[in-house]
């Protein structure tokens, strides 16, 4: 809608741009003052300061506006260029691209069955005398409407723009104690009891063969207000729905042993399902205990967690992504394991026929394993004993890649590269898939509240790979040139970064301190000794300024190296921004390493202790602590913790919460 009314604006001014320039530019330095940055707003419907983070509103003041001026610089740019190769060449075809567009924004609100804000307004204002109040209000909406979207967009909590590409974690938990949902699981733990299963194999009986008062108890639990609201805490129930799948609801007993048939497939690392690439909606198996387990424990080793299920546990995980393995633990059930397996699609609401049909897929998929998996738990011929291999096989294959890169990881990369070399142009994959790592630092460096560290890792690792493989593909191969000075400049630098990361560690180069899982620990060593500020950073710059030496890379590839900077110094300025080590008198002290964490991938800092009585404070505390901490003989350390990391901050790491 903006971009159809540039051009028409355009188009009206005919041969000179000035007059429209000149309108945007007005535009774009009246909204300092307007919207409070430089001087009291002096328009007072929008202050940019309410809603549900008013004491963060001024702090996003000056990030709203920067990002305002990008999209007006960006829109003019588009604009110009829609007229000057001819796209859009009269006001008639003005007044089809904003109908397009105004359509289209209504019917986005209309299948998300959310209400617009000038509905809001206009409504409101149907009962009052004055009925210019709502004509004012959108002509002030209308001039407001970029900043408010990015000021919207920094003060959303549940569904940021930036959390489309952010590992999230998916696991939920809860724990069944209601009376009613109590004698449920004693109802069906009776039935089994009652059954009498062999206790050398797993046994199965799904819930559509139950029959009276054992089904009634699975229902029971199936609309158990705990597991309902276990939901409700990740997918806020207007925007999403939950249904459940009954066709794969069972109750499961575990065998005393597993040999090699399909019951060892649950004592390897895989994922249940096979349609991970499925977007937007989710199948989720619920494990519920039935009765007390201390012995076999349920992992989960990309979100680095793990539990004996007992009593009315649940444990809720993504059926065709999330990868976990069952381990026997030395101590020793006294009664058989047993668990329900429940299944829920969950969708958005406005995607409803998505949802519905994975339900479909996957009550479909586990049909056909189900059948396979009775026969080869214990094959009787070679036919399926050769069976049962392909079960392990197949799974041991899905996780090597689900653990690897990444299903959709993959499908996206080859996406990008079929899409980019038929339909746009032979750089799309280039730079698809040369910054997504950067774009991943930056949207979980900002977020970094429910965050997968296995998967985030995985992903950034991937990408990283990728962009890496491109760089030395394109400078070895396709435009090499001898250049000893690119050469040395390329070693240097890139030695110079994999020994900070080296030192740091992999789980603390990539935010293991910002994400709760690991503690600080500030690195003296090499190559933070050096006194080189950033070392990780400096050695990345380094490198990539070394390829762009290169006359041959450079002509061919201006651009490449250029950007890889740009996010490098983006995401720096985030961090510097967003700094977590800031000191705070009224923080509380923590105890660490001398071994050094700094802030981020590709950009950690040394940050060194400069002052003498620094110096006085780390000897005073040697001879206070003269015991080693570990095997590196490293002792302890005094530091400030921020108000960021305080024990009463939800936004910091467990470790400083603990």
């Amino acid at each position: 809608m903006l971009v159809s009314i540039a051009v028409s604006l355009i188009l009206l001014a005919e041969d000179k741009k000035w007059l429209y320039r000149t309108l945007v530019l007005i535009y774009a330095m009246s909204l300092p003052r307007t919207m409070g940055v430089v001087k009291k707003t002096t328009m007072t419907t929008f202050h940019f300061d309410e809603g549900d983070q008013r004491k963060c509103g001024t702090k996003y003041k000056g990030t709203t506006l920067l990002f305002t001026w990008i999209s007006l610089l960006g829109m003019s740019l588009l604009s110009e260029y829609l007229v000057e190769f001819k796209y859009v060449t009269n006001l008639k075809q003005c007044a089809m691209l904003f109908a397009c567009g105004y359509v289209g924004q209504e019917l986005a609100h209309a299948i998300t069955f959310e209400k617009t804000y000038q509905q809001s307004y206009m409504s409101s204002s149907k009962s009052e005398k004055n009925l210019q109040n709502w004509q004012s209000l959108l002509i002030e909406h209308a001039y407001f409407l970029l900043p408010l979207c990015f000021d919207a967009l920094w003060q959303t909590r549940d569904v940021p723009l930036l959390s489309w590409i952010v590992a999230h974690n998916y696991l939920l938990r809860c724990k069944l104690t209601g009376a009613k949902e109590t004698n449920a699981l004693r109802d069906i733990y009776d039935f089994v009891s009652k059954e009498n299963p062999s206790r050398d194999r797993t046994a199965h009986w799904w819930f559509e063969k139950l029959k009276g008062k054992t089904k009634k108890a699975f229902d029971t639990i199936i609309d158990s207000e705990a597991i309902a609201g276990m939901f409700a805490k990740k997918f806020r129930s207007d925007a999403w729905a939950v249904e459940p799948i009954y066709s794969m609801n069972e109750i499961y007993v575990a065998s005393s042993h597993h040999n090699f048939n399909s019951d060892t497939v649950f004592y390897m690392e895989h994922c249940d399902g096979p349609w991970s690439v499925y977007p937007w909606c989710f199948v989720y198996r619920c494990m519920v205990a039935v009765n007390e387990n201390k012995q076999v424990e349920t992992i989960f080793p990309m979100e680095g967690s793990g539990s004996c299920l007992s009593d009315g546990d649940v444990v809720g995980f993504d059926y065709h992504r999330e990868i976990h393995i069952i381990r026997d633990l030395p101590t020793r059930n006294t009664d058989r394991r047993v668990t329900m397996k429940l299944h829920y699609v969950v969708y958005p609401r406005c995607f409803g026929f998505l949802g519905r049909f994975l339900a479909k897929l996957a009550s479909f998929y586990n049909w056909a394993a189900r059948n396979l998996f009775l026969n080869t738990i214990a094959p009787s011929n070679w036919f399926w004993k050769f069976m049962a291999f392909m079960v392990l096989f197949v799974t041991r294959s899905v996780f090597e890649l689900e653990k690897r890169a990444g299903l959709n990881s993959i499908v996206a990369v080859v996406l990008a590269y079929y899409v980019g070399k038929n339909f746009i142009h032979e750089h799309f994959f280039l730079a698809f898939t040369s910054y997504t790592h950067y774009c991943m630092y930056i949207a979980t460096y900002q977020i970094r509240e429910g965050i997968n560290f296995g998967t985030f890792k995985r992903n950034v690792v991937f990408f990283k790979t990728i962009a890496l493989c491109h760089l030395g593909y394109n400078y070895f191969i396709k435009y090499f040139e001898y250049d000893l000075i690119s050469l040395a400049m390329i070693l240097g630098g890139y030695s110079l970064s994999f020994s900070a990361a080296y030192a740091l560690g992999v789980d603390q180069t990539y935010f293991g301190v910002e994400l709760g899982e690991c503690a600080p620990n500030f690195v003296d060593g090499f190559p933070y000794n050096l006194g080189i500020p950033h070392p990780m950073i400096v050695g990345s710059i380094v490198g990539l300024l070394g390829f762009h030496k290169n006359e041959s890379f450079r002509e061919h590839l201006p651009y490449l190296v250029p950007l890889h900077c740009l996010f490098y110094l983006v995401h720096m300025v985030q961090e510097h921004m967003y700094d977590i080590y800031k000191h705070d008198e009224s923080a509380t002290t923590i105890q660490t390493t001398t071994k050094k964490k700094a802030s981020s991938p590709g950009m950690k800092s040394s940050k060194r202790r400069n002052s003498v009585s620094r110096e006085k404070e780390s000897e005073q505390q040697k001879k206070q602590h003269p015991h080693t901490n570990g095997t590196n003989g490293t002792h302890s350390a005094t530091r400030r913790r921020s108000t960021r990391l305080s024990p009463t901050n939800d936004r910091s790491p467990a470790w400083a919460r603990d």
